[in-house]
């Protein structure tokens, strides 16, 4: 085979290792995807300010990896600065085309005497029947003030360790802590290289990516943004580096900006996020639809929900047969039943499941539990978690193992029986039962509908808030955060004070509605 070489010059710096001409190597070495993954590869890496050229070199495999070359092609190119709390940084990225599909390349960046160490990345192949990805949930250290990543660079070493087939791995968001604070991308790069070189990352925008310095100082992710470099077309500008959609195999993925709360996108670019959307799933022709973002429609924390995203986003996803959603952020690990119109299905063409990834570094909660939709949960408190994808033309299967590679879950779809793997169905229940924030409340007075009003138990749904009821003669009062009420009392059994749910949703600001395919009065609020 003719040896054949191409370098492809650009504009670059070089960081991190300091040689004699005090020129510095280049570092964050990653790859992306921003065009077809047959045929195309997307390269990033970070440098200081001080160089001005520099060059991506790279060659198949198969000849040699010397990297010495009389042919050599020029293509010119500009980098984009990134300032940051701890310097100014440039950020250097190419997308090589013309590449072969289902080959492997040798490549470097740098200049001069200046190169990186030599890395490797493969071309999808043209015929991709079965393949393999890997997802992380939440990476993020857990504390502001902890720029430790190690625990999550054991997480992920172990994964692809154990899956080195693994074409690219996606982030589920909030991959740091403080998105402002650059320390804690400095470690998260450390604790991902000799991987995030190797294979794509395409990562989820989480809400630590919008903190600038604290939890009350909030805004676009800049860093996030900067850093990683994915799809933009057809993407609306306000939400370029945030949104986007790429094929892989028989799969069509598409990531979706959650932060509405941080970002407070105004309605017209809301509105622009979710047309977005609409038009992609819409466009698609694969067999396989997967939805990606961070905040979770049906989350596991006892008292948090997300009622206002679920609605804006639920009719999209059921319009175009989403397959399944996955989410982070709630840091467990479950799947829901099939669900459509917040409706509980027994069969996947019937509705689409969502599916939180769990955490894959420091941050854990103490108060996850399984929800009424839920088919599965685990609670992955003692250890960190990843999951593994596989996915075929009637197959999609989500494995997901300890750090330690224990398997704790597995779900599976078939398209071509139309069954989920194991087989869990919704159950009606024979009385109407009480739910809060998402969990079954096993208490034995039940909700009450009189002259077509609901009725609840207030101590049932105080002590789930762990909130306190002050009573004077036929009226209680609730105080719920900075909010106070007062209700009316009705007895239908002996000894239980009934409050009315209209009065709840009023003076409280709960949303509620009553579940008749599986009879359960259900409170949230946003």
């Amino acid at each position: 085979m003719k040896k054949k070489f191409i370098v492809l010059i650009f504009s670059c710096v070089y960081i991190l290792g300091c040689q004699k001409n005090k020129h510095y190597l280049p570092d964050h070495i990653t790859l992306t995807w921003t065009d077809d993954p047959h045929t195309t590869q997307t390269i990033t890496w970070r440098t200081d300010t001080t160089e001005t050229s520099g060059a991506v070199q790279y060659t198949n495999v198969e000849d040699s990896t010397d990297f010495r070359s009389t042919e050599i092609y020029r293509e010119e190119d500009s980098y984009s600065r990134l300032k940051t709390d701890v310097g100014t940084w440039n950020i250097h990225t190419i997308t090589i085309n013309h590449l072969e599909s289902g080959k492997t390349y040798c490549y470097r960046v740098g200049s001069k005497n200046n190169w990186s160490a030599k890395s490797v990345f493969t071309t999808e192949s043209k015929e991709t029947k079965n393949f393999s990805f890997l997802i992380f949930g939440d990476s993020q250290s857990g504390k502001a003030k902890d720029t430790n990543y190690s625990i999550f660079g054991t997480t992920i070493h172990n994964a692809y360790k154990a899956n080195p087939d693994s074409k690219f791995f996606i982030n589920m968001g909030d991959l740091v802590e403080i998105g402002g604070y650059y320390k804690h991308w400095n470690n998260w790069f450390n604790s991902v290289k000799d991987i995030i070189n190797k294979i794509p990352i395409m990562p989820v925008q989480g809400n630590h990516e919008t903190y600038y310095d604290t939890l009350d100082n909030e805004g676009k992710p800049f860093n996030f943004i900067g850093q990683f470099k994915v799809p933009q077309k057809n993407v609306p500008d306000y939400f370029k580096g945030q949104i986007y959609s790429y094929n892989y195999g028989d799969v069509h993925f598409a990531v979706w900006d959650s932060q509405i709360e941080e970002e407070k996108p105004n309605k017209e670019m809301l509105n622009k996020e979710l047309d977005w959307l609409r038009r992609d799933l819409k466009n698609t022709d694969r067999t396989w639809k997967v939805v990606l973002f961070h905040k979770t429609p049906y989350y596991n924390k006892m008292k948090r929900s997300n009622d206002t995203l679920r609605k804006l986003l639920q009719p999209i996803i059921d319009s175009n047969h989403v397959d399944i959603v996955l989410n982070g952020h709630d840091h467990g690990v479950s799947w829901t039943y099939p669900i459509n119109n917040d409706e509980y299905k027994s069969k996947p063409s019937q509705g689409t499941v969502y599916y939180i990834t769990g955490r894959s570094g420091n941050k854990r909660y103490d108060d996850l539990v399984s929800k009424v939709w839920d088919a599965n949960f685990y609670d992955p408190h003692d250890k960190p978690n990843y999951v593994v994808a596989n996915v075929s033309s009637n197959q999609f299967k989500l494995i997901a193992y300890n750090q330690d590679a224990t398997p704790i879950d597995t779900f599976i779809i078939d398209k071509s029986k139309d069954e989920i793997y194991p087989t869990k169905v919704p159950v009606k229940y024979n009385k109407t039962e009480l739910v809060i924030f998402g969990k079954l409340i096993t208490e034995p007075a039940k909700p009450i509908n009189h002259d077509n009003k609901w009725y609840i138990s207030a101590n049932a749904f105080v002590n789930y808030l762990h909130r306190e009821i002050t009573k004077k003669n036929n009226t209680l009062k609730i105080d719920i955060g900075k909010t106070s009420a007062e209700f009316s009392i009705k007895h239908f059994q002996q000894n239980i004070d009934m409050i009315s749910a209209d009065d709840i949703k009023v003076k409280l600001g709960f949303n509620y509605k009553y579940d008749e395919s599986m009879n359960m009065l259900m409170f949230s609020k946003d």
